[in-house]
C-alpha cells in the first residue's frame, strides 16, 4: 500500500522548511496533492523520492535550475553534463584556495622570521602579495581522515559552508505601510498581487520613490492541514488612503542583520539565525512571537523597477534581504 506524508512530517523527516516545500511546489520542482479522505496537503512515495534527490543535490550545491533541467530531461547526458559542469567549477574553486593558502603560508613564515618589525612593512614588501587580488570566499574542503559515510561528509560540508561571513547591519527607518494578509493556499502569490495591484494603481513609483516591500510568513507555524498565512508590507506616504482588503499599518524600523539570498534559497534563514547567535557583536532583539516570524522580515528587492515591468500579478522576485532584528551588545565598563 502506497504510503503518504504530509507537508509536517515531510518537513520533519528532511529537514526542509515549508517555506521552501511550498517554493519548490511553486517552481514545478515537486507536487503534492489533495486525496479523499485527507484533509490536508499529501505527498506520495514518488514526489517524497524527489524531494529526498533534491536534498542531495542542494548540499552538492547544484542550482535549483539546473536541478529542474535534471528532472525535466529523463537522459543521463543531461545529468552527466550538469554533474560534470559543477565539479570542473569546483576544482577551479579549489585550486584557487590551495594559491590562497600557500600564500598565506607564507606570510605566516614571514612574520615568524621578522616579529620584530611591524607587519605592514613585511606584508607589502612581499611580491606575493599580489597573488591575493582574485580573492575567493574562505571554504573549507578539508574533512577528517576518519571515515564516514558520504552523506555525513556533505552535511559536514554544508556546516562549513554555510558559515556567513559579512553579514550586513542596516538600519530600517519608520514608515507607515500598505498590509495584505491571507491565509489559505499559496498566501504569497495572493498577498503579492494585493499588494501589486494596488502600487499600479497608485503609480506609487512616482509619488513615493523610496518605496520598499516587506514581507514575513504569518502564522508562522504550519499545521497538520498544511495552513499557512503571508504578510506584506508597502511603504506608502504617512498621508495616504489604502482600499480593503489592504489595512493601514506602522512600522517601527530598526537594526537589522540582514543577508541577501537568491529566491528560494530560504534554507538560508538558519545561516543568518547561526550568525547572530555567535556573533559577539550583535544580539537578537526579535519579539518572541513565532506567528510573525519572531519579527524577522524578507525584503523584496528593486520592487521600485520590478513592479513597473509587469502589467498585471506580483513580480517576479530575483533577490531577496533576509533580516533579523538585532541590538549592539551592552559591554560591561
Amino acid at each position: 500500500m502506497e504510503q503518504f506524508l504530509t507537508v509536517s512530517q515531510i518537513s520533519r523527516e528532511l529537514g526542509l522548511s515549508t517555506r521552501m516545500l511550498r517554493y519548490y511546489e511553486k517552481i514545478g520542482l515537486v507536487q503534492s496533492q489533495r486525496k479523499e479522505g485527507y484533509a490536508y496537503r499529501i505527498y506520495d512515495e514518488e514526489a517524497v523520492a524527489r524531494l529526498r534527490q533534491i536534498v542531495v543535490l542542494r548540499k552538492l550545491r547544484i542550482p535549483l535550475k539546473q536541478i529542474d533541467r535534471i528532472f525535466q530531461d529523463p537522459q543521463a547526458s543531461t545529468a552527466l553534463e550538469i554533474l560534470q559542469e559543477n565539479l570542473r567549477n569546483l576544482e577551479e574553486e579549489t585550486a584557487s584556495l590551495s594559491a590562497v593558502r600557500e600564500v598565506l603560508q607564507k606570510f605566516v613564515e614571514a612574520l615568524k622570521e621578522r616579529a620584530y618589525l611591524p607587519a605592514p612593512t613585511v606584508l607589502l614588501k612581499d611580491d606575493n602579495l599580489q597573488k591575493l587580488i582574485h580573492s575567493l570566499s574562505p571554504v573549507k574542503n578539508q574533512f577528517q581522515e576518519e571515515r564516514v559515510s558520504d552523506m555525513e561528509k556533505l552535511n559536514q560540508a554544508e556546516e562549513n559552508l554555510s558559515k556567513l561571513k559579512d553579514v550586513r547591519i542596516i538600519h530600517i527607518p519608520p514608515a507607515t505601510v500598505a498590509a495584505a494578509h491571507f491565509i489559505g493556499e499559496e498566501p504569497e502569490n495572493q498577498v503579492g498581487k494585493w499588494i501589486s495591484d494596488f502600487a499600479r494603481q497608485s503609480r506609487i513609483w512616482e509619488i513615493y520613490p523610496q518605496v520598499r516591500l516587506f514581507g514575513f510568513n504569518a502564522p508562522n507555524p504550519v499545521d497538520e492541514t498544511g495552513c499557512h498565512g503571508y504578510e506584506m508590507w508597502l511603504t506608502i506616504p504617512e498621508d495616504m488612503e489604502v482600499p480593503e482588503p489592504l489595512e493601514k499599518k506602522r512600522f517601527e524600523g530598526g537594526v537589522y542583520a540582514a543577508h541577501m539570498i537568491r529566491m528560494g534559497n530560504f534554507y538560508e534563514w538558519a545561516w543568518l539565525d547561526r550568525w547572530v547567535q555567535e556573533n559577539g557583536e550583535y544580539v537578537y532583539r526579535g519579539s518572541g512571537n513565532p506567528e510573525n516570524m519572531f519579527g524577522s522580515l524578507e525584503e523584496h528587492l528593486n520592487y521600485f523597477t520590478l513592479v513597473q515591468e509587469m502589467q498585471e500579478g506580483e513580480p517576479e522576485v530575483l533577490q531577496l534581504d533576509l533580516l533579523i532584528p538585532v541590538i549592539k551588545r551592552k559591554t560591561e565598563k
